[in-house]
Formats: structure tokens, sequence, C-alpha cells
């Protein structure tokens, strides 16, 4: 399972150049800042191997601080934490305290003469030593701090504490991950499929139907592991950027954040800059690509599917297998529906507000809805929303008009939720739906101020019944409610968009406008 997060903080030190100065500083400081810290006893019994201890504590930290000094590489345990601390592929800060990092890194001067003398006494263990010159190298490639380069200690000290801060406040850990139902089983599922602490580059598939949580699997193992790598981006809404023609601004903000260049620009459709292919090779990054649908993107997107540097992981999620078969991704998670305690929990937590259930017809209610839903997360989270607050007689009536819908049908399962609203509700929804998703939740309150009675109250409804959401003051919408938007407006006349309540098409916008050929049926359309 998932490793609980018990620390906050390792801190990997060698006891006798740093424990009474620089370390106890920095330790002190990291306190102060209730900032939970491992730091090991010089009592602390020391074996031939690391002790399970050490070894827990590391795995339970969310950032690995290591401070080389002189003598760092002269302690064989200083050396298997070490080696443990980068298997474990999370957050590590360098501090080079009195080294040159060169030295760290290709074992040159106290570091040279400190593996001469473990050459001699491991000779038989061989694999051993080259395990700690690996990591050593590892570490000593990372981005850290420099004590010959920021002076006098308590800078030094200060600047570490605040880094870490940051590092600390934008990654997730499993408090983060409690409202999200069976998350924790499909992360692990996914990050074992993740060769651990292998070096090469990888690159893994999550494939599954619309609704079943591939966006929210994605995000939440892209937040939980983010702090292990140099640089990380997640690409989101893939399909839409390449339908909206936006998909060579997305590329060109990927490989701005990647390769930290405000001034990069890439000019070709294809990235053919050797010095840019070198660049990206030498870094160590996390990618998440979502909702691809061609092969066609992650070829723009990413060129060869090997680009990135040693260690670098890149998620993709799609609803087509094909894709990935396509682009030679041989790791494929398929998302697995909720299990019946699972799909149990989240109507639950939307219908009742509660973890689970705690009367019969409660029981009752969830049976009919879960016996169409097969699992899906997002139809489960919008009949349940539907249903909320509802009195027992309005739940049964509804429960029964469910069970004309035929299984397997998500989108009519959606439909079902959006036929209950409100007309002024419907009216707003489709206008998000056509034009205002990924809006200012501001921007687009207004607007249907303009056009609505009582329109806050009403998008608060909608965000109650979990047909839309907000994000960074984002109005936002699963692309399967935004379809089924489409949908009833094409619905209402399939042939002729003039007589359609809105367009958004821009050859059906043209053509309409061209032709004037407009009719009273038609309210608005995108520009």
């Amino acid at each position: 399972m998932i490793k609980p997060i018990t620390y906050d903080v390792f801190l990997s030190f060698r006891g006798k150049d740093t424990r009474d100065g620089f370390v106890s500083h920095l330790h002190k400081d990291l306190c102060r800042k209730n900032i939970n810290t491992f730091i090991d006893s010089e009592k602390l019994q020391r074996g031939d191997e690391i002790s399970e201890a050490l070894s827990t504590a590391i795995q339970g930290s969310r950032v690995s601080v290591i401070v080389f000094s002189k003598d760092y590489a002269t302690s064989k345990w200083c050396l298997d934490e070490l080696v443990k601390i980068m298997d474990c592929n999370k957050c590590v800060v360098p501090v080079f305290y009195g080294v040159d990092p060169s030295d760290v890194r290709k074992q040159r001067g106290n570091f040279a003469d400190a593996f001469a003398k473990h050459e001699e006494n491991f000779k038989h263990d061989v694999e051993k030593v080259k395990s700690w010159r690996t990591a050593l190298t590892s570490a000593g490639n990372l981005s850290g701090w420099d004590s010959e380069k920021i002076r006098p200690d308590s800078t030094l000290v200060d600047k570490i504490v605040k880094d870490i801060l940051k590092k600390l406040n934008r990654g997730t850990s499993r408090a983060n991950l409690e409202g999200l139902v069976g998350i924790e089983r499909r992360m692990q599922k996914v990050l074992s499929l993740f060769q651990h602490g292998f070096p090469d580059f990888q690159i893994l598939g999550i494939w599954g139907m619309g609704g079943t949580g591939k966006t929210t699997l994605a995000e939440a193992i892209f937040h939980y592991v983010l702090n292990g790598f140099q640089s990380y981006f997640f690409l989101a809404n893939v399909r839409e950027s390449d339908d909206q023609g936006t998909l060579s601004q997305l590329r060109q903000t990927f490989f701005s954040t990647i390769l930290e260049d405000e001034y990069l620009y890439i000019s070709t459709p294809t990235i053919g800059s050797s010095f840019l292919k070198d660049r990206l090779s030498r870094k160590k990054v996390l990618v998440v690509c979502d909702d691809v649908s061609k092969l066609s993107q992650l070829e723009y997107l990413f060129g060869g599917n090997n680009r990135l540097g040693p260690g670098s992981r890149v998620i993709v999620t799609t609803r087509d297998k094909q894709v990935l078969i396509q682009y030679a991704i041989d790791l494929i998670y398929e998302m697995e529906e909720l299990d019946d305690d699972e799909s149990i929990k989240l109507f639950c937590q939307h219908a009742f507000k509660s973890n689970h259930l705690t009367e019969y017809h409660q029981l009752k209610l969830s049976q009919v809805v879960l016996s169409f839903a097969y699992g899906n997360p997002l139809a489960i989270k919008v009949i349940g929303s539907s249903l909320r607050g509802k009195t027992q007689s309005y739940q049964e009536s509804e429960a029964k008009k469910l069970k004309q819908v035929p299984k397997p049908d998500i989108q009519k399962l959606l439909k079902w939720s959006f036929d209950g609203l409100e007309c002024e509700e419907k009216e707003m929804f489709l206008d998000i739906a056509c034009f205002f998703k990924g809006e200012d939740r501001d921007f687009v309150t207004r607007i249907m101020e303009a056009c609505y009675l009582s329109a806050y109250s009403r998008i608060e409804n909608l965000i109650d019944k979990s047909l839309i959401y907000v994000s960074e003051n984002k109005i936002k919408m699963h692309d399967l409610l935004q379809q089924m938007g489409w949908d009833i407006v094409y619905n209402e006349s399939p042939l002729e968009p003039e007589r359609r309540s809105r367009l958004w098409i821009p050859d059906d916008i043209y053509d309409v406008l061209i032709e004037n050929s407009g009719t009273k049926t038609l309210k608005r359309h995108a520009t």
C-alpha cells in the first residue's frame, strides 16, 4: 500500500561534521516552522545494514535533506541512507556544506579518499560500493544549496527552510486523498507498474471510458510524486486543445516550463532542434498528458517517446487504447469501476453527506442507483447529488424513473439528472456547456445575472448537483457532461443549425451569418 507519511523531512548528515553546528541550526529552524523532522540520535543502534527504524523514517518522509560534508562518504551508514533515499524517488534537497558539488558527483577529493578505503574493505561486495557511487552521482546532479555561495550559515538555513516549505506546500499527502473514494488502491496499482528506482525513462498509459476517474487518478499521482523530479507539468485537456486549435500554445508552455526558459520558441511542427533535444535528455521530469484522443497529439507534443532524461516519468490518459499501443506504450493500466463498497461510500457522500447507509430506505435507493451506474464515479456522483436533500417520496419516485434508462448507458443517466433541473437552471447549464467552460467564475456570474434571475444561487445549485465545479475560480465541467449539453442543443435541429438555441461551432456560425438565416429560436452564439 501507499506508505503513510510520518515526517515532513528526513535529515541525512555525518554527525561528527555537522550535528552540533549547521545541522542543529537547521533542525531548530525547521521545528520552529512546525515542520515535523526526523533526525537520528547519536545513541541509535547501528548494525551492518541500515536499521528498520531509519528505513521506515525515510519511506515515511515527504522530503529528504542530505547534508554533504567532507567526511560524509567515510560513513557506510550515511551512504546506505543515501541509497535508500534515492531509491524512494521522493523529493531530495542536497546541501553541499564545505564541499564542491562536483566532488560529490564524481567522487573526487575527500570522497575519492573515502572510496579508496571502501573498495579495500568491501572488495567482496563490489555491488554495494557501486550502489553508493551511483547514489552520490545522482544526488550530486540534483539542484541544491552550496555553502560556498550562500553565507553566512543563518542565511543558508533560512533559504533552505523556505525551499522546503514551498516543496511541502505543493505536494499531496495521504490526508489530501481522503475524500477521493478508492483512489489509494488505484494509485498503488499504477505506481507498482513503474519499476521502483528504475533509472531509465518510462511512460505509462491510463485507459478507460469517460467518467471513470482517469484525470482524478493522474492528478493524485502527479501531486503525490512530483517532489521527486527536477521539473513537472500537467498537460490538461489535450483533446480539447487540439479541437480548439491551441495545441501549439500548450506545447510551447510545456517546454518553456520544463526547461525554465521563457524565451524558448518552437516554430516547427516537429521538435527538430538537437540543442533542445539535448536539454530535454538531461532533465528528470514528470509529465501528465491528459485526455489524449489521437496518436498525432502525442507525436506533436513529444515527438519520439524517449526524449526525456533518465528517471523521467510520463503518464498519458485516454479513452482509446489504440492510441497507447500505436505510441508503443507497454505499461497500461485499465481503469477499474468502483467496487460495491466504494460505490456505496461515494453515493452516500453525495446523496446523504455520510460515508455509510443509516436507514433501510437508503439501502433500497442505493441498490437501484448503483445497479444502473455500473461503478462509474461520475454517474454515481451526479445522481447522488441530484437526490440530496429531497424527501423520501421524491427519491423513490426518481428511482422508478431510473429503471427506464437502458443499462449501461452513462449518457442517459447524466441526462436524467439534467431533466430534474428547473427551467432556468437547464438554460444556464447549456450556456456553460456551449460557451463558458473554463471561464472565470466571476465573469460568468456577471453574464448570467444579466440573463437570469438569482443567477448566483442557480450556479451554486449546479455545483451542488455535481454538474459543474469550480477550480482556481474557473467554471469547470466534465467533458461527458459538456458533450451531453452539446447533444441536447444539437438535437433541437440536427440538420438546420439556425434553428438551434445556441451555436458554438465556427463553421455553423459562419454559415448562419453569411446566409443571414438566423431565426427566433437562436438565442446566442460564440464570437
